[in-house]
């Protein structure tokens, strides 16, 4: 199982009302009266079967190393991390009548000059013009883009091309943080889309099966829809909905983020935003099981753990309650628990017993453990930690100086041998940044905990971290995690990693300009950049 950079988080239900502000969506919901909506109609779209593919047979950005673009101003989006496939935005005509092709970046993601239009590249060459792109699953095999007007989704392992929505029957907003009308389960495996439909354009929500296409609604119960996700588990569907004219102008509003940020899509580089509130309604958050099950108001539950909700109990236990409302205690109350992490592969719960000097304990379906260490409570402000991993680093309370590892599978701790900080995980494996003196480079260290080998890699300085397959880029260094090896160097922070070690590079007039494509795959370490 893959472990994402150890700060990377799910917006769990702990923080989730507290992001309210970034669930925007349904901009055709804007101007509805408060009243009880009609039963909304079934579409009828399809998706692909995806049965039967083992292999992916590779595109021509795999097997070609040749230019992605055309020579005019170009802002790399995002791209696949086995290198299949690039999306970037490009403005290829003089849209300000200037005489002239150039892109200049603002301050907040917004862009200046001419107007540029997202490119799909599955080949070298000029790509593909798309309406919009909206996002990949987490497999990077599916996309769900916007073409002539249509919600269709990509395979790009099978080259299936299947309208999701057809033309105005699907919530489109570029507005900032504004929800998609789309949302996968973490092994793309599963699709939840947001249809509009009827004169009112209700919206509803399908569960789709990637595996054989097949589509069914999961219910939101009361009130007006205004955003749907899937959680990453795939296990159960989160609900925005309006219920309540909050803001008393007669109408249910659904709300818009205040911000100096700009529109999603074809965004430039992001120096910085502020965010100042919002207009419209405040919406009510609930949940429910995608296997069936009543409705769960997101105030009575912390977050979902498979199957089973989380919830605290009024003297401060940690509950999860199942669909029938049976519940059982996983952490009791004489801990005073706080949440470090949640453990979804095993069911477990990593705490502090902030009622017993912030011990360190593991607590689930079938554990119940104390892991013989004191360490520093979590910071509350970024939410719950849910990314699967096997190896979560904690830093224990004075006078212990260095930090631990905490196996998840095997319930052990492994202190690291240096001082420093874990910067990733990935398996039993682990990459430490050491502090150094004044002047004196940092050096990086691979650990296995299920091994005990320790490794000094080398120096590093720069910042930023980029993962693809065993391939981790990190400070300056590229390091193949699998044999905990140095491969070289790497010039400056790389926006793109692939598994075969590649980047892409432009040629950059520097500054605030965009630079010119096209785009090329190259090798992240440069001949002369091996150490």
């Amino acid at each position: 199982m893959r472990t994402r950079h150890i700060s990377h988080q799910f917006p769990t239900l702990m923080n989730f009302r507290a992001l309210l502000t970034s669930a925007l969506l349904l901009p055709a919901c804007a101007a509805q009266r408060a009243s009880t909506a009609p039963t909304p109609e079934t579409t009828a779209s399809t998706a692909p079967s995806a049965q039967g593919v083992t292999a992916a047979p590779p595109t021509g950005l795999q097997r070609e190393a040749g230019p992605i673009g055309t020579p005019h101003p170009i802002v790399l989006q995002t791209a696949a991390t086995d290198g299949r496939w690039v999306v970037a935005c490009q403005a290829r005509e003089d849209t300000d009548g200037d005489g002239k092709l150039e892109v200049r970046y603002g301050q907040h993601g917004d862009t200046r000059g001419d107007a540029l239009a997202p490119y799909l590249f599955l080949e070298p060459g000029e790509g593909e013009r798309l309406d919009d792109f909206l996002t990949a699953d987490p497999t990077d095999r599916y996309l769900v883009v916007v073409r002539g007007g249509s919600l269709r989704l990509l395979d790009t392992y099978t080259r299936a091309d299947t309208e999701l929505a057809a033309p105005g029957t699907f919530p489109e907003s570029k507005a900032p943080r504004s929800a998609l009308p789309v949302s996968f389960s973490r092994d793309g495996k599963h699709l939840l889309l947001v249809v509009l439909s009827g004169q009112d354009k209700k919206a509803t929500a399908f569960l789709i099966n990637l595996a054989d296409g097949s589509r069914r609604e999961v219910g939101h119960g009361p009130g007006v829809l205004g955003e749907a996700s899937l959680d990453p588990e795939g296990r159960w569907v989160m609900f925005g909905v309006l219920t309540q004219d909050t803001n008393g102008d007669g109408q249910l509003t659904w709300p818009q983020l205040k911000t100096s940020l700009a529109p999603r899509g074809c965004r430039g580089p992001i120096l910085s935003y502020g965010q100042y509130g919002y207009t419209g309604d405040m919406p009510s958050y609930v949940f429910t099981r995608v296997s069936g099950g009543p409705l769960v108001p997101s105030d009575d539950m912390l977050l979902p753990v498979g199957d089973w909700g989380l919830r605290q109990g009024e003297q401060g236990a940690l509950l999860v309650e199942d669909a029938s409302g049976q519940r059982t205690e996983w952490v009791p109350a004489s801990c005073g628990a706080r949440i470090i992490h949640v453990d979804l592969e095993h069911q477990q719960l990593l705490v502090t017993c902030t009622a017993q000097g912030n011990a360190l304990e593991l607590h689930g379906a079938r554990v119940h453990q104390p892991l013989g260490l004191s360490v520093e409570p979590p910071s509350q402000r970024n939410g719950l930690s849910v990314e699967p991993t096997r190896l979560y680093p904690v830093t224990p309370m004075a006078p212990a100086q260095n930090q631990s590892l905490v196996d998840l599978a095997t319930r052990t701790v492994h202190p690291v041998p240096m001082p420093g900080e874990v910067h990733y995980t990935d398996g039993t494996r682990a990459l430490v940044v050491q502090a150094a003196e004044t002047g004196a480079p940092k050096k990086l260290w691979f650990l296995d905990v299920a091994t005990g080998e320790k490794r000094e890699l080398g120096p590093v300085e720069g910042y930023g971290i980029q993962a693809a397959g065993n391939l981790v880029s990190i400070q300056g260094a590229l390091v193949d995690l699998s044999k905990g090896q140095l491969l070289g160097k790497v010039d400056g922070r790389l926006e793109v990693l692939d598994t075969q070690g590649r980047t892409l590079r432009t040629g950059s007039l520097g500054g605030r300009v965009a630079p010119v494509g096209p785009l090329q795959w190259t090798p992240a370490v440069q001949p002369g950049g091996q150490q």
